[in-house]
């Protein structure tokens, strides 16, 4: 296990709610409890650059499922330097098929003067994405990915948080964002949500604090736990494949 020193998360991108605050000893990263913010997509789903990553992944997604339904569309874009040091790139997150169910066919797309520089395709129910500060100090900005899955009246939103060096995804962690049972009507259903943070005395470690609420008073919201995780690095190049680009 690899481990690096974190700095704090200043904000993410324009594209987003601000979050990161300072206090005397914690940044915060992202609160749970408040929404995020979307912005029309439109205008990429026209970009030459979006049609040819769209193509190729299609022929990939073609090739790895038995069943395929179009549904082309952008979820979300956000700008930084993410594969090349001050530089400036666009980031878009783009889905295919909805099917499977439970692994969406998405595609990563980063666009460089209008040219697509990287091309990588997953699978999951990633729904937003957002640029953060550097975190591991490699001159690159990183990328926040904000996946759901429900199932049974349940909800889970999780937040990872990738770089993205020549050729490789690296993952740097995986949070909890929100949990709702809500829909389940069962007696101890709960809304729980996370604030993640980073603490300037332990930068190596991230401090996840859970807000739980019941559901028939989602205003009364009280802090249920607090925890720090260690930071660690992960390669994700089987999980998300870099796809040539012609």
């Amino acid at each position: 296990m690899e481990h690096y020193s974190l700095v704090f998360l200043l904000c993410l991108s324009t594209t987003h709610v601000c979050f990161a605050q300072q206090t005397d000893n914690m940044h915060i990263i992202i609160d749970g409890r408040q929404p995020l913010k979307s912005e029309d997509q439109s205008t990429w789903l026209t970009h030459p650059a979006i049609l040819q990553a769209a193509n190729l992944a299609r022929s990939y997604w073609l090739k790895q499922n038995t069943v395929y339904q179009e549904d082309f569309r952008i979820m979300a874009s956000s700008q930084g330097n993410f594969t090349r040091s001050e530089s400036r790139q666009s980031a878009v997150l783009y889905l295919l098929s909805r099917w499977p169910r439970c692994c969406s066919n998405m595609g990563l797309a980063i666009i460089e003067d209008n040219q697509l520089v990287r091309n990588i395709v997953f699978a999951g129910g990633t729904h937003h994405l957002f640029s953060v500060a550097d975190i591991n100090h490699d001159q690159l900005d990183e990328l926040a990915l904000v996946s759901s899955f429900g199932m049974g009246g349940s909800n889970e939103t999780t937040l990872r948080i990738i770089s993205l060096p020549a050729r490789e995804t690296v993952l740097l962690g995986t949070m909890p964002l929100a949990y709702d049972n809500c829909a389940t009507l069962r007696e101890d259903s709960l809304l729980s949500t996370f604030r993640i943070s980073i603490n300037n005395d332990a930068v190596d470690k991230i401090e996840l604090e859970e807000f739980q609420a019941d559901c028939e008073h989602p205003e009364d919201v009280m802090v249920t736990s607090v925890k720090s995780i260690m930071i660690e690095t992960k390669q994700l190049n089987d999980e998300y494949i870099d796809l040539p680009i012609n």
